[in-house]
């Protein structure tokens, strides 16, 4: 099961489709987990190497029982990017996981 240490947490990730191709990392929606875009994952990885994780509170990701505010899950998932060598790549944010993602590029 491929996790890595995030500030508090450990979060679950996967990657998905060739190693050398463009990177898309995908953020999920608010309680929903990698799982939720199995179909999706499986079409946008047959042309970019697709990063799906599961976000602070869902999935395999740890839950600690605090307040989640979206500068501490885009901080979550800037730092993930960074820990699994993703250097370049685009984002797809799905619902919650867009403004997760405007935070995490600010």
């Amino acid at each position: 099961m491929p996790t890595v240490k995030v500030e508090d947490i450990t979060m679950y990730y996967e990657f998905h489709g060739e190693k050398n191709a463009n990177s898309l990392v995908i953020i999920p929606g608010l309680g929903t987990d990698l799982t939720v875009y199995k179909e999706i994952i499986n079409q946008l990885s047959e042309e970019f190497k697709v990063l799906a994780f599961d976000n602070r509170g869902s999935g395999r990701t740890d839950k600690p029982d605090i307040i989640y505010t979206i500068e501490m899950m885009a901080n979550d998932t800037a730092k993930l990017i960074r820990a699994v060598g993703v250097n370049r790549g685009n984002i797809l944010g799905i619902s919650l996981g867009g403004r997760i993602a405007l935070g995490s590029l600010l």
